[in-house]
């Protein structure tokens, strides 16, 4: 059995559909400026994502800490998709250890320096830790460095520019997976 409909009738039965209808939601468009920080893709340094630098030369100490990134690779001469932003993410519940702060004193200034690449041994940013320079709005702090043309491995060397001592850890997400530190993102 074959049923055909006049055209008319057909577009009187659409009309007829589409205001009696109730409308279907749509999502309203993806605002970007929302993104938390977790939506790009990122990896974390070879070693560790915390940093634990000390310039006491009254105790005759002072360490720095170098921190490598391993992207992933692409297809030969593809680029990934940039800039790459070296930052640091703090979820709910880490601490960022810093002596002036813990005195009432500003935060200490953590200088970064470029280990390889084009700039290679320059000052690349000065940073500090010890105040977020964003909120996620998920309860992350969000603290940018800078951001870098992305290549396949990238390192970093931290050193504290004043003395005292900076530092960050998990503190009650310890051991419950929770990502946080130091990361190297790109493609946001």
């Amino acid at each position: 059995m074959k049923f055909t409909l006049a055209p008319t009738t057909l577009l009187a039965l659409l009309a007829t559909t589409l205001t009696t209808t109730t409308a279907i939601p749509v999502p309203a468009p993806l605002n970007t400026n929302t993104l938390t920080p977790r939506t790009c893709p990122h990896v974390h340094p070879l070693a560790t994502p915390r940093l634990n630098l000390v310039n006491r030369p009254d105790l005759g100490v002072t360490t720095t800490q170098t921190l490598l990134f391993t992207l992933p690779s692409t297809a030969p001469g593809t680029p990934l998709p940039g800039p790459c932003t070296l930052r640091a993410v703090f979820p709910p519940h880490w601490e960022v250890i810093d002596t002036s702060v813990q005195k009432g004193g500003e935060p200490l200034a953590v200088n970064v320096f470029a280990v390889d690449g084009p700039a290679a041994g320059a000052l690349v940013g000065v940073v500090r830790f010890g105040s977020s320079s964003s909120s996620a709005g998920n309860g992350e702090r969000v603290v940018t460095v800078n951001s870098f043309a992305c290549r396949e491995r990238m390192a970093y060397r931290f050193e504290l520019a004043g003395v005292g001592e900076v530092g960050f850890v998990n503190g009650l997400d310890q051991g419950l997976g929770v990502e946080g530190g130091l990361e190297m993102a790109w493609g946001c």
